[in-house]
């Protein structure tokens, strides 16, 4: 079923397509980061996927964040029926130890540009174009992330953020929206009741708690949330629910 909020997205699709030429779909699968950490259905992105793709838009996602595991499958292009034309990937391709970014694309697009016609040749390039020793490093990445050693921990991180969601924060009166997509756990603090807001003071107070505890943790306005590496410990991920704990314990009067 499509929540109220959802109908919302698919009426604004529709009046954005209506005698509209449009290029491009580009979004965040199954959580928009930097927006917050807005989670939302496979169901409903297939739906937005296919009334693009019913204009004639290219299918673009934004793996950059949500790739690599973090949402409980490889890609989060994976939960949905409905595949990408391209996909931007970044971050966990080298586990955040060096730069480098890939494009993907399907074979559709690839050979729009494969001719001899130089006039259809996607010009570009940059100095660092497939660097050898980022790309060697992108290689143990990848074969770090395929282990089983690396989804076990995955699993593992998954079920204790379910636990401590379940019996600490959906339960609290002073958090709200409390969501979680793979190893991605987020929730708003709002002590005065109020929604919540990018831009709310209460942001630096909840980061200088965490940073006081020897945890670094970046919220989003009164946006919490967690997005561990996958080689955090039990006792650490222990350490960071703790420092929640103490947060909502806080006298925010």
């Amino acid at each position: 079923p499509i929540s109220g909020s959802e109908e919302a997205s698919v009426a604004a699709m529709q009046e954005a397509l209506e005698g509209a030429e449009v290029a491009a779909f580009i979004y965040e699968p199954l959580v928009q980061g930097a927006a917050g950490m807005r989670m939302y259905s496979p169901e409903i992105l297939d739906k937005l996927m296919g009334m693009a793709r019913e204009a004639d838009a290219l299918l673009i996602a934004d793996e950059v964040m949500v790739g690599f595991g973090r949402t409980g499958r490889f890609f989060a292009s994976d939960w949905t029926e409905l595949k990408p034309d391209l996909a931007a990937i970044s971050k966990g391709l080298t586990g955040g130890t060096m730069a480098l970014g890939i494009t993907g694309c399907t074979q559709a697009v690839f050979e729009q540009f494969l001719s001899n016609d130089h006039t259809r040749t996607f010009f570009h390039g940059h100095s660092y174009t497939a660097n050898p020793l980022a790309c060697a490093v992108a290689l143990a990445s990848l074969d770090l992330t395929e282990s089983e050693e690396t989804w076990a921990s995955i699993d593992r991180i998954r079920t204790r953020h379910e636990e401590f969601r379940q019996r600490v924060l959906e339960n609290h009166a002073l958090t709200s929206r409390v969501r979680q997509q793979g190893t991605i756990l987020a929730f708003d603090l709002t002590p005065g009741g109020e929604q919540g807001s990018y831009f709310a003071g209460i942001r630096d107070t909840i980061y200088h708690h965490f940073l006081d505890l020897g945890i670094l943790l970046r919220p989003l306005g009164n946006t919490v949330y967690i997005l561990p590496p996958y080689c955090i410990s039990d006792a650490q991920l222990d350490q960071i629910y703790s420092g929640i704990e103490t947060l909502l314990e806080r006298d925010w009067s």
